[in-house]
């Protein structure tokens, strides 16, 4: 007995979160000898909402394998801490902050973490400091020094280990058959005992044979230790003070530098990238990219022409300080999946291999443009057996491929986001099928890669017709 049964099916009632469709039959269907069944996908439509980057796809993660380089250090060498750059311009005008104190009678110039402070019992709320830092000492650049009321604090907020203070010393009057002798005393604050200690005491002497005479001192911390605040004094046992007033023309200082070994390379460490699952063209590719690569400093653009994608390892040149002593990014890998939507979306074909280096100030770029088209057609299938099975030959997409079973029809599917995509069978086509009793119907939904699509929502009319094998002559 000949019939025709039509299934009009909305997806979303049954199987919304399914990558199938199940009918199940109020009835059997069920054919004699002399009767066999065909089936039809009559119409089909789809809104497409299907992320072109998702997790489903799995084609958005990757990783990126970062190497770092962990350096250690010895103090050792020295270098200059500071001179006149940053306080005095070319003028030998003050160009550093300046901060004159009356109460605490100081005057104080401040570059960075450095302060030179001039106690000085302030006649005048003037600013006293004149270029005394500079390389070459000039008499007309000076600054008085008395005990107990005029001397110099470095204060390094660093903790900075000064080893050498170079000074130059003088008096412009004062000659007599005698000599004088100064004691210049270079000492530390020891924060323990809240009180200044010698580092280092030198005896200077003027011959006071004629009015003017300079000279050069060198006072040493041979040990330095970190230390936040230096005092430069002098002090003399003469009872009535010095027959001269002494003053500074030059004030430099030296620091301990650290020396820093080559580094020794870490072990390397894969981080996970994700891209959130969404619809994506290349430019919101890029921004996504950059927005995740920030912390390794990696760039991606897209060449505007060929459209391939290129990975710039921007990272600077690291050198280490005592602060930093661990270069992150010494090595960056771009791990890819070797999953063939990963790699097609990225271009990546030929230079393909586990790791792929993004050089130092260099960059990568793919092979071939970018391909973020991963749904050209849908293909509708089924569970029924076919008495002549349809021939497939498709690529492998990712690791949940699968065999498709005998395909209903494929639908165009390259239309962009949130537009519907629909079918109606103008051909007739329809399949002779083998099963003699149905008591139900699985349609399933792959695309072009063997992927199985998870379609919430679909209209489908299918048909199933019997008919007498005479019918066919």
């Amino acid at each position: 007995m000949c019939g025709i049964w039509n299934y009009y099916l909305d997806k979303r009632k049954t199987n919304k979160l399914d990558e199938h469709i199940d009918i199940i039959l109020d009835y059997p269907i069920e054919v004699d000898y002399d009767e066999y069944l065909k089936v039809k996908l009559c119409d089909f439509k789809f809104l497409n909402n299907i992320h072109n980057i998702s997790s489903t796809l799995q084609n958005n993660q990757f990783n990126i394998r970062r190497y770092s380089k962990t350096y250690t250090y010895v103090y050792g060498g020295s270098e200059l801490y500071f001179d006149d750059t940053g306080f005095f311009n070319d003028q030998n005008v003050v160009i550093a902050t300046e901060n004159i104190d009356a109460i605490a009678n100081t005057d104080t110039i401040t570059n960075g973490e450095l302060s030179l402070v001039y106690n000085h019992e302030l006649i005048n709320e003037i600013s006293y400091w004149v270029n005394i830092l500079n390389d070459t000492p000039d008499t007309s650049r000076k600054m008085s020094m008395l005990k107990d009321y005029r001397w110099f604090e470095i204060i390094s907020d660093d903790n900075n280990r000064i080893t050498t203070l170079d000074c130059v010393f003088y008096k412009d009057s004062y000659t007599a058959s005698s000599t004088t002798d100064v004691t210049i005393k270079f000492q530390r604050y020891n924060e323990s005992t809240t009180a200044y200690e010698d580092i280092d005491s030198q005896i200077i002497t003027f011959q006071n044979s004629v009015p003017e005479e300079q000279i050069s001192k060198t006072l040493t911390f041979t040990n330095p230790v970190p230390t936040n605040k230096y005092r430069l004094i002098y002090d003399t046992s003469i009872e009535l003070g010095l027959p001269f007033d002494l003053y500074i023309i030059k004030l430099q200082a030296n620091k301990q530098i650290p020396i820093y070994d080559s580094g020794t390379i870490d072990t390397p460490v894969e981080h996970n990238i994700t891209i959130p699952n969404g619809f994506y063209k290349s430019s919101s590719l890029r921004t996504t990219l950059n927005d995740l690569l920030t912390t390794y400093k990696i760039t991606t653009t897209i060449d505007s022409i060929t459209n391939k994608i290129k990975f710039t390892n921007d990272n600077p040149t690291f050198v280490p300080t005592i602060q930093d002593l661990i270069d992150d990014n010494y090595q960056l890998d771009l791990v890819i999946p070797n999953i063939q939507n990963m790699k097609e979306n990225l271009g990546i074909t030929d230079s393909y291999q586990q790791y792929i280096p993004i050089p130092f100030s260099s960059y990568y770029e793919g092979d071939n443009h970018i391909n973020l088209i991963n749904l050209s057609k849908i293909i509708i299938t089924t569970n029924l057996n076919f008495q002549y099975k349809t021939h497939n030959e498709f690529i492998t997409g990712n690791s949940i491929h699968r065999g498709f079973g005998n395909i209903l029809t494929w639908v165009d599917c390259d239309i962009p986001p949130m537009s519907c995509v629909s079918y109606r069978n103008y051909e007739d086509l329809s399949y002779k099928i083998e099963n003699k009793h149905i008591t139900s119907i699985r349609l399933m939904f792959f695309n072009e890669k063997g992927q199985p699509m998870l379609l919430d929502n679909a209209l489908i009319h299918l048909q199933i017709k019997k008919l007498q094998k005479k019918s066919l002559y």
